[in-house]
């Protein structure tokens, strides 16, 4: 079997397994596999073939690491949500206690020492699963 063919087979083998897991990252080296295979097909001996499938795999990995770090994270987003929403107050005590909001039973926290429980509270940040709470 020529080595373009096995390339080829590599580069579809990967773009399938890609297609189950969508991190893109697999992706990246059936692309490297079909160029390394197009320079088997052009007549590139295996060190050409080699070394064209690593730098193609190198750089889509660097580039696919660097738009990955780049893009919004969609969990801070709808945290982002939250806040400025008004909770309704269910029980409180020193400054901590349980808010409905969204249907749930929440825990929270007050922001400071000088938030008044008996005014409206509103959520101005979200730590883990509690709200922290101010006036």
């Amino acid at each position: 079997m020529q080595a373009y063919v096995v390339w080829w087979i590599l580069a579809a083998v990967l773009v399938g397994v890609e297609l189950t897991s969508g991190t893109f990252y697999l992706l990246v080296y059936g692309a490297a596999a079909a160029v390394a295979g197009i320079a088997a097909w052009l007549g590139a001996g295996l060190v050409v073939q080699l070394l064209t499938a690593a730098v193609i795999a190198v750089a889509g990995t660097l580039a696919l690491r660097h738009w990955k770090r780049s893009t919004a994270h969609p969990e801070s987003t709808v945290q982002d949500m939250d806040i400025g929403q008004p909770v309704i107050l269910d029980t409180w005590q020193d400054g901590r206690g349980q808010v409905k909001y969204r249907g749930a039973l929440w825990d929270a926290e007050a922001e400071s020492a000088s938030v008044d429980s008996a005014r409206p509270l509103i959520i101005r940040a979200v730590k883990g699963n509690t709200l922290v709470l101010g006036n």
